[in-house]
């Protein structure tokens, strides 16, 4: 029988750096979940959302408990690229444009004030000093900016190694198995065999609410979205070199959309990821979710998501498109799940869709909670207590 101190179940961002954590504080460290499947349309599940080559990475956000999240993570970066040899972040700035007028004004600033109340440099843009920060984008007239510049783009997958690396630099044992069941501190692998351990940490995403190991069900709301993408040429990425990050609000938008400058993905090919839905179909159960990901997402919410990145970059020149299904799970809070739920078992979940560039922080909160310690003394200004169904 296969033992530790601690099991984190999932093998994503936010578990993967909370056994990282977990083991550098001297556990011993199970953690469990499947490899990325080779053939998405055969596999049975479950997926991950960090399936990708591009994220965006921020410190200035709406709510100053999401800025301190990812300003305490993004700060660890370089020391985790340099401790596991694996490169993960690209530091090409980030900005968040809105109107000064209507309904979504307030967006910005909320976006101003807590960047200001915490510190975080940034530029705050308009008009002509707008359009020459960033020349590429064709933003709504009225549109104010924040740009900042210690901001960019990560790699979820490179980032999820370099956590997993030095998870097991540190003594972390991983099984490649989904969980299928738990019973107290006794989970049933895919294979049938059984691990144990004297805490478990569940932190399998949208898998939280679609499938629960906790006994009863997260208030999670987990929505299927469809990302775009649309590849360029070599010479089109390299004269986007400057092009940052974009999260915007279109004309007449009643919710923003996010854009990421050109990646070159596992294919070789550099292509621009945008996405953002205002609504999109909810999965309940495990079976809709994975599902999903074995699909390539909406061909009509692709066709939107393109159009609106015709038309704030018109002058890009497009070489060919496709859509990819992925997940966002928001949790009755507004604020990731992180704290012990039951004796022997930590939930680590709600990513908000914020969740990948907060991950280390997160991680490290799940490691605090699983260790007994007290997650609202961590000076972020939340609690992240759960909240279930049933209560």
């Amino acid at each position: 029988m296969r033992r530790a101190d601690i099991i984190v179940v999932g093998r994503g961002l936010m578990g993967s750096a909370c056994a990282r954590h977990l083991a550098e504080a001297g556990c011993r460290v199970m953690l469990v979940g499947p490899d990325e499947p080779i053939d998405r349309a055969a596999h049975d599940g479950p997926f991950g959302s960090f399936h990708d080559a591009g994220r965006i990475t921020r410190g200035i956000a709406e709510d100053p408990v999401w800025a301190r999240l990812s300003t305490r993570s993004m700060a660890r970066y370089r020391d985790l690229e340099a401790r596991s040899g694996i490169g993960f972040f690209t530091q090409c700035g980030a900005m968040m444009a809105g109107p000064t007028k209507g309904p979504m004004a307030g967006m910005m600033a909320s976006v101003t004030g807590s960047a200001a109340r915490l510190g975080l440099v940034h530029e705050r843009l308009e008009g002509a000093a707008l359009a020459a920060r960033a020349p590429m984008f064709a933003l709504p007239a009225g549109s104010v900016a924040v740009f900042e510049p210690s901001g960019g783009v990560i790699d979820p997958r490179a980032m999820r190694r370099a956590e997993e690396a030095l998870a097991v630099a540190a003594g972390t044992e991983v099984v490649a198995q989904p969980v299928t069941g738990r019973e107290g501190a006794w989970l049933t692998l895919a294979d049938g065999a059984q691990v144990t351990a004297d805490h478990v940490v569940i932190a399998t995403g949208g898998w939280a609410g679609c499938a629960p190991l906790t006994g009863r069900r997260p208030a999670m709301r987990v929505y299927q979205r469809t990302v775009a993408f649309a590849e360029v040429t070599q010479a089109e990425a390299e004269r986007l070199a400057g092009m940052p990050s974009l999260i915007w609000v279109p004309e007449g938008g009643e919710t923003d959309l996010y854009l990421l400058p050109p990646i070159r993905y596992p294919d070789g090919r550099f292509y621009l990821k945008i996405g953002g839905e205002a609504d999109s179909p909810e999965a309940r159960d495990a079976a809709t979710l994975n599902a999903w990901f074995r699909g390539a997402g909406s061909p009509a919410a692709g066709a939107v998501l393109l159009e609106e990145l015709r038309r704030v970059m018109p002058g890009l020149r497009i070489a060919g498109t496709h859509t990819g299904a992925c997940a966002v799970s928001f949790t009755a809070t507004g604020h990731p799940y992180v704290a012990r739920v039951e004796e022997g078992v930590t939930l680590l979940t709600g990513g908000n869709g914020a969740g990948a560039k907060c991950a280390d922080e997160l991680g490290r909160l799940g490691a605090v909670a699983a260790l007994g310690g007290d997650v609202a003394a961590e000076g972020l200004g939340a609690e992240f207590a759960p909240v279930f169904e049933t209560d």
